[in-house]
């Protein structure tokens, strides 16, 4: 057996081994708290919990209609989606012409090339035309519209017509 190590005197003034360190001694119960003085709650401060806690819920949506695109337990979110995708696109059916509109900046000898179907007076183009123009020049990537489920709709429209239009020549030919 090894002797004890010694180790130098602590200084004065420095505090000795704590409590917990010391053999023999485990923790000490807490002393017993004071007694709390039961009163009753003033009337004021029960009127004002109960203002404060008056509308109060725990539902996530409190206060509030849930939101349109929320999907309620049991149903499918697909079907919820379609929902979501068809009344934008009924409202989008319902808007004024002003609002349906898209800003092609191209100097005028440019656009009359691009798209034959320029009306000069109401100024308009084919759809057709400026979504076959944008596949184009994107350079083999995918046309992609986020945030609006509506612009996504009419892009895979008009490639689905482009596929079938390509189908049916093949036919014919």
């Amino acid at each position: 057996m090894m002797p004890p190590k010694k180790t130098s005197p602590s200084p004065k003034g420095s505090p000795g081994p704590s409590r917990a360190a010391q053999p023999g001694r485990g923790p000490q119960p807490a002393a017993a708290a004071a007694p709390l003085i039961k009163r009753p709650v003033p009337p004021a401060s029960v009127a004002k919990a109960k203002e404060a806690f008056r509308h109060f819920t725990v539902s996530k949506f409190a206060g509030r209609a849930v939101p349109s695109n929320h999907v309620p337990a049991g149903q499918r979110p697909a079907d919820v989606q379609q929902q979501v995708i068809s009344r934008h696109i009924d409202q989008l059916k319902d808007a004024p012409l002003a609002t349906r509109a898209m800003t092609i900046a191209l100097p005028e000898a440019t656009i009359k090339k691009v798209f034959p179907s320029l009306d000069a007076k109401t100024r308009t183009i084919d759809l057709g035309e400026v979504l076959r123009t944008i596949q184009q020049y994107m350079g083999g990537t995918e046309f992609y519209a986020s945030g609006n489920p509506t612009l996504n709709r009419l892009a895979i429209q008009s490639q689905v017509q482009q596929i079938m239009d390509t189908v049916k020549q093949d036919a014919k030919q």
